[in-house]
């Protein structure tokens, strides 16, 4: 199959993540697969330092110019499904497919996301078939189903456990290391993490923070760090696949919203570490208070840093944790029941297309 996966934001996060793990791990299956993306845009570069076909989509265009990008960007014979995410692609995706007479269109639900269509996403359901693909909501029957569109899908956020730590054991009680997870939109959240840190730190000599997503790259946060007096125990390693950076963690602050929580929550969890977070609904899917970490109702600095001082302290149970955790990701979010998902999803618009889509 031919597959094309948009994403016309230049941000690098976690829809794009989704996007650039499946067309790069379809691709190994056979598959011909795209990610698109702005120009020059950060999420452009992280898809193609990750090993992924890219084409670059031209910057901060509407809709109809994004069709015809499609179109010129795509070859002649076009592709069998284009998944998209937000009204604009989908109503560009539906004009491009349309103007190509081949084709189908899926559109996917994040993880804690629900289908909201303005009216522009209900003109592109008009336009050509859609199939919903969805994360953690449920698909809607057929009665609740949008007009027009093709049975709804499911494909839950997935990670692959990394080859150091299946099958293996890997809590030293003495990792005295955190990670925070975080993105640009929950800055100020993430500063809490921080002054939690530093508390902590006054306690913890050896103490050291990794922070990892695109909110290591603002300049606030490093500004606090130093003014609270442990700018040189943060490590700021933004968008870092390495294994390394997850090697002698006790425990992971999670700080962020929709894909980029599954993601950094799952991610951790494969690597056998406690998940610390804010009690929020997609926390709250793929971590069990007191099993695979913790859930807080606030991110109190003196709380958090409370919470995460328990887990310093007692290796056992950090052990407990981080075993239960990678088993949950092991036989409930493994990355090839997602990639699984993607692929019935494709075929099955691929099967319904309409006579003339051929």
């Amino acid at each position: 199959m031919r597959l094309a996966f948009v994403h016309s934001a230049s941000e690098w996060n976690g829809r794009a993540r989704v996007f650039a793990t499946v067309a790069r791990a379809l691709s190994e299956r056979g598959h011909e697969c795209w990610f698109l993306a702005p120009a020059g845009s950060e999420a452009a570069m992280q898809a193609v330092e990750r090993g992924v076909r890219t084409l670059a989509l031209p910057p901060g265009e509407g809709a109809w110019r994004m069709s015809r990008a499609l179109r010129s960007l795509l070859p002649p014979d076009f592709a069998d499904a284009l998944f998209v995410h937000d009204d604009v692609e989908h109503l560009a995706a539906a004009l491009a497919v349309r103007a190509a007479r081949r084709g189908m269109v899926v559109r996917r639900i994040g993880a804690g996301e629900t289908l909201e269509q303005g009216w522009i996403g209900r003109r592109a359901e008009r336009m050509s078939g859609t199939r919903y693909l969805y994360t953690t909501e449920s698909p809607p029957s057929a009665l609740a189903a949008p007009s027009g569109t093709l049975t709804g899908a499911r494909a839950e956020v997935g990670v692959a456990i990394p080859p150091a730590v299946a099958g293996t054991v890997r809590f030293p009680s003495e990792a005295t290391a955190l990670v925070l997870v975080a993105t640009r939109q929950s800055l100020r959240r993430a500063t809490n993490v921080v002054r939690a840190a530093a508390l902590l730190a006054q306690r913890h000599q050896s103490l050291r923070l990794r922070v990892i997503g695109s909110v290591a790259y603002e300049q606030d946060i490093k500004l606090l760090a130093a003014a609270l007096g442990i700018g040189r125990r943060v490590e700021w390693l933004g968008f870092v696949e390495e294994e390394a950076a997850y090697h002698g963690v006790a425990a992971g602050w999670v700080v962020a919203d929709g894909d980029d929580a599954a993601l950094g929550a799952l991610t951790l969890m494969a690597h056998g570490i406690p998940v610390l977070s804010e009690r929020t609904t997609v926390a709250a899917r793929y971590i069990s208070d007191g099993i695979h970490g913790a859930l807080m109702a606030n991110l109190d600095p003196a709380l958090m840093a409370a919470e995460t001082a328990l887990l310093l302290a007692d290796g056992e149970v950090r052990a407990a944790m981080g075993a239960a955790a990678r088993h949950r990701v092991e036989r409930e979010f493994p990355q090839r029941e997602m990639l699984a998902g993607f692929e019935l999803a494709a075929r099955g618009v691929r099967e319904r297309a309409p006579a003339g889509h051929a």
